[in-house]
């Protein structure tokens, strides 16, 4: 699925023509699946990936084609073929690719991609489907819609449409916002998290109490910063979050986060330190120990066997990583032909 919203929002003008170029198919083994878009400006400049980095300057040759005819395209690339066939350039992905190329004019309203990227930056889901065709009038919409109807949607149709039926011209993608993960404390440790977040194109939020640290330059890319203490934050504050570790390194203040996160329904809380710590925490708040379940992960991170902050870093977001995964698998879907 598409994991680069952030990035996708921050380089799009409203002003500008682009070429959306989408992964509608894949047969064998490939870098990316059905659904992976990437944007394409006049210059050639690419804002994603839809292979290791070997396809996208062909990709981009062909989109200068749909600069100029503004009708679709769409390109199929065979990498089971001999490498020094294909290029020369050695792919040897095992599989292949069809890729449809949408011109996103001003003059169409950038076919209700603007639309879509407002809505993630608001929060909101729903569905980008696409007209897959050859040489012709490109059509393409954004509808809002949640997760759970998304997937009663796919349900649908996977039980009445047949093999045949499937492989039909109208691609649905699922579209979801992106993780987003509050971070409680901006000590020095807290550098490499936020760095490892903002690289996986995730929202970051990081509160504190002194404004010196929360001004660093290493966090000039955070969402949002907040100058705040623990007792000063009310329930609505937390609205919007995926995720959160407590990293204050001070007892007191980790106790009063951790007793405001319990009532919110964040399903990750991570808490730096040894698990007697963790457990020294919880003591005070047993009235909420039906919510701890599968949520609150202290010692924070997978056992990775790193211990410098960098190690640490990674240990925690790959628990979230793998946290945030286990939790959408049961209502995302994957995008799918029509």
């Amino acid at each position: 699925m598409q994991e680069n919203w952030l990035q996708l929002i921050d380089i799009f003008c409203p002003n500008k023509n682009y070429v959306l170029a989408t992964i509608t198919d894949t047969r064998g083994a490939t870098y990316r699946k059905r659904g992976t878009m990437m944007l394409i400006e006049q210059n050639g400049h690419c804002t994603g990936l839809l292979s290791g980095g070997c396809l996208e300057a062909d990709i981009s040759m062909h989109a200068e084609h749909v600069f100029e005819s503004q009708q679709s395209k769409l390109i199929q690339y065979d990498l089971k073929a001999d490498a020094q066939l294909l290029w020369g350039l050695g792919l040897g992905c095992e599989g292949e690719i069809d890729i449809l190329l949408l011109p996103l004019l001003v003059s169409n309203q950038h076919l209700g991609f603007a639309d879509m990227l407002n809505a993630i930056a608001h929060r909101k889901t729903g569905l980008y489907c696409q007209t897959v065709n050859d040489q012709a009038r490109p059509q393409a919409h954004f509808v809002e819609q949640s997760l759970a109807d998304i997937a009663q949607s796919y349900d649908h149709k996977r039980e009445n449409n047949s093999e045949e039926s499937a492989k039909q011209s109208q691609l649905m993608i699922p579209v979801s916002v992106s993780i987003s993960v509050l971070i409680c404390g901006a000590g020095p440790d807290v550098v490499p998290v936020v760095n490892m977040i903002n690289q996986l194109g995730w929202r970051c939020s990081l509160w504190d109490h002194r404004a010196a640290y929360l001004e660093q330059a290493d966090f000039a890319l955070c969402a949002e910063k907040k100058k705040t203490r623990p007792h000063q934050v009310h329930s609505e504050d937390f609205i919007g979050f995926d995720a959160a570790v407590v990293m204050t390194h001070n007892l007191t203040s980790d106790g009063e986060y951790l007793a405001h996160l319990l009532k919110t329904d964040i399903s990750y809380i991570g808490l730096l330190g040894p698990e007697k710590r963790k457990y020294k925490l919880l003591e005070p708040l047993a009235e909420h120990a039906e919510t701890l379940t599968g949520r609150v992960y202290g010692p924070v991170g997978l056992d990775l066997g790193g211990r410098s902050p960098q190690a640490i870093a990674l240990s925690i977001v790959a628990q979230i990583q793998q946290h945030m995964t286990e939790q959408v698998q049961s209502t995302m879907v994957k995008p799918w032909l029509q």
